[in-house]
């Protein structure tokens, strides 16, 4: 599964196939919640038939006990 922060992959053409999300606490982030956020992104863009996740996104909420969110947009090479 291919990961890019960029929203296009320059020479390439895809098909969006869905919007992927995951959530953390931000007092959890340690001890491989990353990680656990980064499969489960990959897992539900398996789901949508995808092979690539592009506009990756990380947000806080920036509170002591708020919430990280990652986003992305699964799509398909065409």
């Amino acid at each position: 599964m291919l990961l890019s922060t960029l929203p296009t992959l320059p020479g390439r053409s895809f098909e969006v196939r869905g919007l992927v999300f995951a959530q953390a606490s931000l007092n959890a982030l340690g001890g491989g919640n990353v990680q656990k956020m980064v499969q489960t992104i990959i897992e539900q863009a398996g789901q949508f038939g995808a092979d690539a996740i592009v506009d990756i996104k990380v947000v806080g909420s920036g509170s002591d006990h708020g919430t990280v969110i990652m986003t992305g947009t699964a799509v398909k090479m065409i």
